[in-house]
Formats: C-alpha cells, structure tokens, sequence
C-alpha cells in the first residue's frame, strides 16, 4: 500500500500551522522571524533533474517565505521523507531541490529533512570526481530518535505532532496499540487547550496517520473519537473551505516584494510577467 498518505498528513499539520512548526523544528529561525510579516507558502513542484520519475516530481513538502528581521528574504525548506529502509538517492534530491530554490527565487534557502520512518541518514551529500568535490549540509530531525518524555513535556504545538508519529511507528502496525496511542494523544491535545484552529488542525492528523477509521482499530475507540471530539468529518470539511479562499496571485506576489524578494525573481517563480508585476505595484 502506497504510504503517501503519512507525507500528505504531515504536509498539511505544517501549512496549517507553520510558526509552530519553525519555533519546534527551527526555533532560531524563529527568533529571527518578522512577526509583523505573514508567512507565505511558495508552490514548487519541478521534475528532478535527470529523472523521468513521479518519484522526482516532488520539489519539496513545504516552501515557505520566512520574513526575517535583517529585511532579507529567506524560504525554509520542509521535506518529510518516510522511508524505512535507506536509498542513495535521497541526499542528491536534498541538494537539487536546495539548488532549485536558490536558482529560482536567488534568495536565502534552509533545508530541513523530517524523517517519519525508519531511515536515518546523516544529514550530509558529498561528491567527489577528479578534483571537483561538493559538500552539502541539510538540517535533519528524525522522529524516531526523539525522547517520548521530553515530547509529554513540551508544551509546544509541534511536540504532539511529532509524538504522533513517533507513536506510530512503536505501534509497528498493531491495531490495539494504535488504538491506545491515539487517545493518549486525544487527551492531551483536550487537555492543552488550544484554540479551535489548532486543535482540529492536531486532531485531523492523529485521526489520519493512526487510521482511526478502520474496522480493525477497536470499536469503542471509533465510538469515543466521534463522541467525545469535535468531529473529524466537520474538521476536514472547515479545513477544505478556509483552503478553497487563498489568497490570490496578485496578492500572493505583493506579499512576496513586501517580503524582499526582487520582482525578477517573483516574476519567474510565479509564472508572471515583469510588465504584470509592475502594473500591480504601482
């Protein structure tokens, strides 16, 4: 069965909540973020060099524009890879798609891996032939190696998402155990409190990477996820509407200048003319 599923849901915790997940994942990113600037998500879907593969369509999970202090543009980088076994390929998409972004965009790029399974790379490429060398250094967390009591105590958002997944992969498939975990993960979002957003945005993705629904998860932990929570049905369908009203493109293009990228660079990524760009700023 095809695990696109697990990318998808981790996708979607990310957009629906980005800040959280810089202050987790990148919290001196954060310390540098200009607050008064929104966070803006860049679409970047390209084939992978050399490859003719779906596989290689995948720029990245997430890009987003990070205003910073300093007035430089940044974009942050997510990629969530949940491999179990390792592949020599990974580390060269990792600097293509690094490659990519700072071609496209000329701009200030980190990369960050976010590694759902059980593949643990170093978080490095290097290449070497003849004399020409190339190292590249890419941010790495891997879900796995994360401490489950220090995950219970962190009172950031992002912590029950990663614990989640770390929860899922101790389950190792079993039925019962995904069960269990999930309500302990039910409780604790209820007991944190967050606002509406957040709490749905965290509900839809336990309910989806532990696959509630399914006839082998216990019936009565189905009966107490539809009962006892807001429904995930009505969740998804909020989250649905809200997407269907982005902003658009010429919005979507002053946000990027107010956010220091050249509109040379905008006109590129967006697929805009300069003349276009030109008669919406003026």
């Amino acid at each position: 069965m095809s695990e696109n599923w697990i990318d998808t849901s981790w996708r979607d915790v990310l957009t629906e909540n980005a800040d959280d997940a810089i202050l987790f994942f990148k919290p001196d990113i954060a310390a540098d973020r200009d607050y008064s600037k929104k966070l803006l998500l860049i679409p970047t879907k390209f084939p992978a060099i050399g490859s003719n593969s779906n596989k290689g369509m995948r720029d990245s999970d997430a890009s987003l524009s990070v205003p910073l202090k300093t007035g430089l543009a940044h974009i942050l980088a997510f990629h969530i890879e949940q491999q179990h076994w390792p592949f020599k390929d990974f580390g060269l998409r990792m600097f293509q798609s690094y490659y990519r972004l700072t071609d496209q965009f000329g701009v200030l790029v980190t990369s960050l891996a976010i590694f759902t399974g059980k593949f643990n790379p170093a978080g490095v490429y290097s290449t070497e032939c003849y004399g020409t060398e190339l190292n590249f250094k890419y941010n790495a967390y891997h879900v796995l190696n994360a401490d489950v009591k220090e995950l219970e105590r962190d009172e950031r958002i992002f912590a029950l998402v990663v614990l989640a997944g770390r929860r899922m992969l101790d389950a190792d498939g079993d039925p019962k155990k995904r069960g269990n975990y999930s309500l302990e993960l039910l409780r604790m979002v209820r007991e944190r409190g967050y606002d509406v957003k957040r709490t749905r945005s965290l509900l839809k993705f336990v309910h989806r990477i532990f696959r509630i629904r399914d006839q082998e998860i216990d019936s009565k932990v189905r009966e107490e996820w539809r009962m006892q929570l807001i429904p995930i049905d009505e969740a998804v369908r909020e989250i649905h509407i809200r997407d269907a009203r982005e902003e658009g493109r010429e919005e979507v293009v002053r946000n990027l200048i107010a956010n220091g990228f050249s509109p040379d660079a905008v006109a590129k990524g967006a697929g805009v003319s300069l003349e276009r760009i030109q008669e919406w700023m003026s």
